[in-house]
């Protein structure tokens, strides 16, 4: 009985599996797929990544995905899964529902014209399994009898098996920010700093803060939500917009006085200061705070990200590579902060 959280190795993307076990049996939510690479990577795609192994496992075990969340179209999220649904075997079979906001389900639901470029193509090089070559993700999920939710949008509340989602983003004004043709992936997301501010100290991050929002309506589109099952509750932000995220707790009726009870928080757009504010932080109070990302990308963790946490909270900030924490503190910092920062096990327990 109880509740395993993996924060897989996704190169600088998210992809996690939250897996419950109770009396009725083992339920599974996968939380993005990470980049391509998390599922196979190197020559041919010969070796198996983070996400193959761990549907490897799921299959030998004879369990299935009851919920995958597609959080949103950017490619260090949702491309691991692509490759995984363009693989015979895997995804297509494990898979029970799907949360992902289309273009189509986005465009159908405003009473908009339909966006063709938007839709996703499943490719296949393997002559053995060429039935998949040229077929849309959306044909495919109709094909294999995946149950797809209406568009998912801050305020709703999902039960899936023992687990109850609380949805925070997206709004409806991010939702229509996205009635158009999308970039490529290169354009989609790509909105943290590219030089890192780890030469700054902690003192002096403190002292001059000022927070700016993110402006990708890619990031702003993203799924956000509050997980929760048996007496454990999680919080999963995907790149989700802070404000978006800020309001949705309001309305539940929480405050710095009556602070949302976390056991673990997936911070925001792997760590970027456009995405995580004082505020938000003064909302929650969570013994972990977990960053996913390999450092390799937009110079992120940003550390105004690790000196927010640090100063308004006092939970630890985990992360899924270890080389990521190396840099963010100066030496004279190391003694009295070293102790707040940790490399995830392969996986938590709660």
């Amino acid at each position: 009985m109880g509740v395993k959280i993996r924060v897989l190795e996704a190169n600088h993307g998210d992809c996690i599996l939250v897996s419950h076990e109770g009396a009725s049996g083992v339920a599974n939510i996968l939380i993005d797929g990470g980049t391509s690479t998390t599922f196979k990577y190197g020559p041919r795609q010969r070796y198996d990544g983070a996400l193959c192994k761990v549907l490897d496992e799921l299959k030998s075990k004879g369990q299935h995905i009851d919920l995958a969340v597609l959080t949103h179209i950017d490619d260090d999220h949702i491309n691991g899964l692509i490759k995984a649904f363009e693989t015979p075997n895997y995804l297509s079979e494990l898979v029970k529902s799907i949360w992902f906001n289309s273009s189509r389900l986005i465009t159908l639901h405003y009473n908009a014209p339909e966006i063709p470029e938007n839709n996703i193509l499943l490719t296949d090089d393997s002559p053995q399994t060429s039935v998949l070559q040229g077929k849309e993700l959306e044909a495919l999920l109709d094909e294999i009898g995946c149950e797809r939710t209406p568009l998912i949008e801050a305020g709703q509340v999902h039960k899936v098996g023992p687990f109850k989602l609380t949805v925070l983003s997206p709004d409806k004004n991010q939702l229509k920010r996205l009635l158009h043709k999308w970039p490529s992936d290169d354009e989609s997301g790509a909105t943290a700093t590219h030089d890192n501010d780890y030469q700054l100290s902690l003192k002096e991050i403190w002292e001059a803060d000022e927070f700016e929002s993110d402006y990708s309506a890619y990031n702003g589109s993203s799924i956000a939500f509050i997980l929760e099952v048996d007496n454990i509750r999680m919080l999963f932000l995907g790149d989700a917009h802070d404000h978006v995220v800020v309001n949705s707790i309001k309305k539940l009726g929480f405050s710095e006085a009556n602070k949302l009870q976390l056991d673990l928080v997936k911070v925001s757009h792997h760590g970027s200061q456009y995405n995580t504010s004082s505020e938000f932080l003064s909302l929650l109070q969570s013994s972990r705070y977990v960053i996913s990302t390999n450092g390799s990308r937009h110079s992120l963790p940003n550390k105004r990200t690790i000196a927010r946490i640090i100063k308004e909270t006092d939970g630890k900030i985990c992360f899924n590579y270890s080389d990521v924490i190396k840099s963010l503190l100066l030496d004279h910092e190391v003694e009295g902060y070293a102790s707040r920062l940790e490399t995830l096990e392969e996986e938590i327990r709660l």
